[in-house]
C-alpha cells in the first residue's frame, strides 16, 4: 500500500502533468482510511483540471478545501485500478463527499476519468 507522503505527491502531479477541465479549479482534501499508517490525508489544488499543487497532509489551519473526500483505502484502490466507478462507490456509500458535492459530481468525477488522470491514478 502507499503512505501517501510528499513524493507520492509530487509524483502523481507530474504524471498527471498537461491534463484539461477548463474551469475546473476547486481545493480538495482527501482522507483515506484503512491504510497501513491509519488515516492519513493529502490535499490538492487544481487550475484547469491541473494540478497547481499536490500536497501530503491536511490543509495548514484556517484553510478549509473546497471538497472532502473521505474513502477507505481499498475501495479507493478499486476506483484507481477501474474496477469500480466513483458514481457507483458513491451509491454504495463507499465515498462521503463534503462541501460542494456538485462540483464534484459535475468537475471533478469526468475530470478524473480523463486519460491523464486515468493514467496517473492507476500507477499509484
Amino acid at each position: 500500500m502507499t503512505d501517501y507522503d510528499q513524493s507520492w505527491c509530487d509524483a502523481l502531479a507530474e504524471q498527471v502533468g498537461d491534463a484539461v477541465g477548463e474551469g475546473v479549479d476547486p481545493v480538495v482534501l482527501y482522507v483515506i482510511t484503512e491504510t497501513d499508517e491509519g488515516k492519513v490525508a493529502f490535499h490538492m489544488a487544481l487550475h484547469d483540471g491541473r494540478p497547481v499543487h499536490v500536497t501530503s497532509g491536511k490543509l495548514p489551519r484556517g484553510q478549509k478545501p473546497d471538497i472532502t473526500v473521505t474513502i477507505k483505502e481499498p475501495v479507493l484502490r478499486s476506483i484507481w485500478s477501474g474496477e469500480l466507478a466513483r458514481d457507483a462507490a458513491f451509491m454504495a456509500g463507499d465515498i462521503k463527499v463534503e462541501g460542494a458535492y456538485q462540483r464534484w459530481l459535475d468537475e471533478l468525477v469526468p475530470l478524473f476519468s480523463t486519460g491523464p488522470w486515468v493514467d496517473a491514478w492507476s500507477s499509484q
